[in-house]
């Protein structure tokens, strides 16, 4: 799960060298295709380096590190990238397999982690239970755990441990039900317990506006959805014992929610489309489009899912488009139906002339 705080670190970065080492990485089978890759890019980094006469390279040592690390390239999502610099060394997971690709600049190249950020075909899910708590995030092509257990208990026992000790203490003898006497203390509890879930999982669910799939027993999800903070959760439901289902039977029951917001994706631009029926606002090469970007003059810049730069420029220029879609919150949609860049604006079209 790409935070907030580190893509915001990586795009601020603007000092030379700047090493991006961008894979895809294989999740089960030959683990070693990962080990070869990240050695074959850092391989043609410090070949880049020697050749912009830079000496100093002791800032890639994480990414050297990692050449034999084995147990690290067993454990991977779809894709990796690795942003090095002297004051920079950060390692991201991606959930996308991205272009092979290494860049020395100025700058990190940011574009998987900003391609996995706007992703509208992100979903999260959290299982609830009283014995246990998940926290996934998944995508079209899979779906990946996110690491919780330093947020939220790992279960009701656990959670309450503490409020239980201050109930035996409490005047009365008859603890919370004295002024909830409408309510058994189960009840209570449970309200306890996933508001002490809700309230670790903010770290993590704040700012952002990705659907969030409940997975608990039917009684639960109402519970769940009037005290959370996080307004963006799905009127879709997981119900069931969802404790014993493996990641990939979970992202099975997402079918039905992937399929609403493509389907809402893709009639939200097609609409934009065929409302412009003389192509008045429909940019197609990429010097118009990066400058009505500039004029502030697009509305929605549509990406090919397969969209792949063969070289550095292309890469560059690619990074310019994204970056300026995400600070000026220009709607994006990935599309698997386009074949190149192309842009809707907000009026005309203006000509970008020589």
């Amino acid at each position: 799960m790409i935070q907030t705080e580190k893509l915001d670190k990586i795009l601020k970065h603007d000092n030379f060298p700047a090493v991006s080492i961008i894979i895809p990485t294989n999740i089960t089978g030959d683990y070693e295709v990962n080990r070869i890759r990240w050695k074959n890019q850092l391989s043609e980094v410090y070949d880049k380096l020697e050749k912009h006469g830079v000496e100093k390279t002791s800032f890639l040592k994480q990414a050297a590190d990692l050449v034999d690390d084995a147990d690290f390239w067993a454990n991977q999502s779809s894709g990796l990238a690795g942003y090095f610099s002297e004051d920079t060394s950060e390692l991201v997971n991606l959930l996308e397999a991205p272009q092979i690709s290494n860049v020395v600049s100025d700058s990190f190249i940011a574009s998987p982690m900003l391609r996995s950020k706007i992703n509208k075909q992100r979903v999260f899910l959290l299982t609830l239970s009283q014995n246990n708590v998940r926290f996934f995030e998944a995508v079209n092509s899979g779906i990946f755990p996110v690491k919780i257990n330093d947020l939220v208990p790992a279960d009701m026992d656990t959670a309450l441990y503490l409020d239980i000790q201050k109930e035996t203490l409490h005047p009365t003898g008859q603890g919370l039900s004295n002024t909830n006497h409408f309510k058994d203390k189960s009840g209570i509890r449970i309200e306890q317990y996933f508001k002490i879930i809700d309230d670790g999982l903010w770290t993590l669910l704040e700012g952002e506006k990705v659907p969030l799939v409940i997975a608990a027993v039917e009684e639960h999800h109402s519970v769940y959805r009037n005290l959370s903070r996080y307004k963006y959760i799905s009127p879709h439901m997981l119900m069931g014992n969802t404790d014993t289902m493996s990641p990939a039977e979970l992202r099975m029951q997402l079918d039905p929610v992937f399929e609403d917001l493509k389907k809402k994706e893709h009639d939200l631009v097609d609409q934009k489309i065929s409302q412009d029926y003389e192509k008045k606002n429909l940019i197609e090469n990429v010097e118009d489009l990066m400058f009505n970007l500039e004029i502030d003059n697009v509305d929605t810049c549509i990406i090919p899912m397969a969209d792949a730069p063969i070289d550095k420029h292309q890469i560059l220029q690619n990074e310019k488009i994204l970056r300026t879609c995400y600070q000026r919150n220009i709607d994006i949609s990935i599309r698997e139906d386009f074949d190149k860049l192309t842009a809707i604006t907000r009026n005309e079209v203006v000509a970008h002339s020589a």
